[in-house]
């Protein structure tokens, strides 16, 4: 078994992290959407994967910004650059899952996220988490599904599932296949995000051969960009 999930929604197609890249990942049936999740300065929470808003010319970041600015700000009209999470919320049924990508790990912005687990209970919520140290914070809140987004190497792989984390994620590129085995021997689950790191292709960009040897070699998900030519692949 294997789960797709779509990279800041359907972005093959469109926008990422807006409504039509959510509702575009829901009709192509992916399991999961991934969501970049960042806080403004008034505290709000909003999907926007950079940090600033440099590529519609505008240098300001977003932790500088409250909520009412970026409100303002679009790629083009109708296409907020930074929708607020409530947003997402709106938009994506509970039939499908959501990876928050926490770029900000702020214990403040974390402890926010976890209390999603509330406001939405019939949401299943994945915390994509970059370090450690966010893993201990959130594995202390109380029971949450936690993805491994780590920058490190195989020696952080144990550790990770020790303080109690639930899946990893492994970039294309640095799934080594002893490193695969181990991960699979030993019973974690792991998944891939296609492209990046070298591969010479954008993240979640993807190529039938690499979807086919990933899940012969043991991943049971698959970040990508275009859900269905993902899920055409995965099921032939």
């Amino acid at each position: 078994m294997f789960e797709i999930i779509a990279h800041r929604g359907y972005s093959a197609a469109h926008r990422e992290n807006s409504a039509a890249a959510w509702q575009g990942a829901v009709e192509a049936g992916a399991e999961i959407i991934e969501i970049d999740v960042r806080r403004t300065a008034d505290g709000a929470l909003v999907c926007a994967h950079d940090p600033d808003l440099r590529r519609v010319a505008d240098p300001r970041r977003i932790a500088d910004l409250t909520s009412a600015d970026l409100a303002e700000v679009h790629w083009e009209p109708g296409q907020p650059v930074a929708p607020r999470l409530n947003d997402a919320f709106a938009t994506i049924p509970p039939t499908t899952a959501i990876l928050f990508d926490v770029k900000d790990e702020a214990p403040a912005v974390l402890s926010d996220l976890h209390a999603l687990r509330v406001q939405w209970p019939e949401h299943r919520l994945i915390f994509g988490l970059h370090s450690l140290s966010s893993v201990d914070f959130i594995r202390h809140l109380g029971d949450a599904t936690i993805l491994g987004l780590l920058s490190g190497g195989p020696e952080d792989d144990m550790s990770f599932f020790e303080r109690g984390g639930t899946i990893l994620r492994l970039w294309e590129s640095k799934g080594a296949p002893e490193r695969v085995a181990r991960l699979r021997d030993q019973g974690h689950p792991f998944w891939m995000t296609t492209g990046g790191h070298g591969t010479g292709r954008d993240v979640g960009d993807c190529t039938a051969d690499v979807l086919l040897q990933g899940r012969q070699a043991g991943f049971t998900g698959f970040l990508v960009n275009d859900p269905v030519y993902a899920r055409r692949v995965l099921s032939s």
